[in-house]
């Protein structure tokens, strides 16, 4: 990816923005085409099938779960390298095109199903407390910033996916892994887990 040379705050902080952008983009293509959500203010500027704002908020997210998780997040259990993080990024976006497919199901099933996935990626990426507690903020804050969107009417999700505050139930699954991952990406695609 960028051979084993070590990465510069800004530079590091540059790969992981387009991470959240790409995954926002692309997970988000998912939701739109199976119609898990829409978007509902008319004027805004779209790229594939987002409206321009979201998959910028995504990297935002993204970054700001690196962030807190080189700062705060302690000794990770596991070191991570680039191959590593290609491998994490791949079972979040994995998991958020599930969540489309599983728009329709009960509430019951989509949500031990996504939950458990996340589990699964939380504890084979890093399984550690710094990494459980930056993915179980994600877990909280990523489902009410989603619920603050769909209270402004800028976007909705669909009647079979839309029982918690009028979003998706899994979505405290999806943020978890996402979380997860975000927590140890950063020391990753900067020092190439050195």
């Amino acid at each position: 990816m960028f051979g084993t040379r070590e990465l510069s705050g800004a530079q590091t902080a540059g790969v992981i923005l387009a991470i959240g952008f790409v995954i926002g983009l692309a997970g988000d293509a998912c939701h739109v085409e199976t119609g898990t959500t829409a978007y509902d203010w008319e004027d805004v500027p779209s790229i594939w099938n987002s409206a321009i704002w979201f998959p910028v908020l995504v990297s935002v997210a993204v970054l700001s779960a690196a962030w807190a998780g080189e700062r705060f997040a302690g000794k990770p259990a596991r070191s991570r390298d680039r191959a590593d993080a290609v491998t994490g990024i791949a079972a979040v976006l994995a998991l958020y095109a599930l969540t489309a497919v599983v728009r329709d199901q009960p509430d019951t099933v989509s949500v031990i199903l996504i939950g458990a996935l996340a589990v699964v990626i939380w504890s084979w990426w890093d399984p550690s407390p710094g990494a459980l507690a930056v993915a179980s903020a994600a877990a909280v804050l990523g489902p009410l910033a989603e619920i603050a969107i769909v209270e402004i009417d800028a976007s909705h999700y669909s009647e079979s996916a839309d029982s918690l505050g009028g979003v998706a139930p899994w979505l405290t699954g999806l943020y978890f892994a996402a979380g997860a991952v975000g927590s140890r990406i950063w020391g990753a695609i900067a020092r190439d887990g050195r």
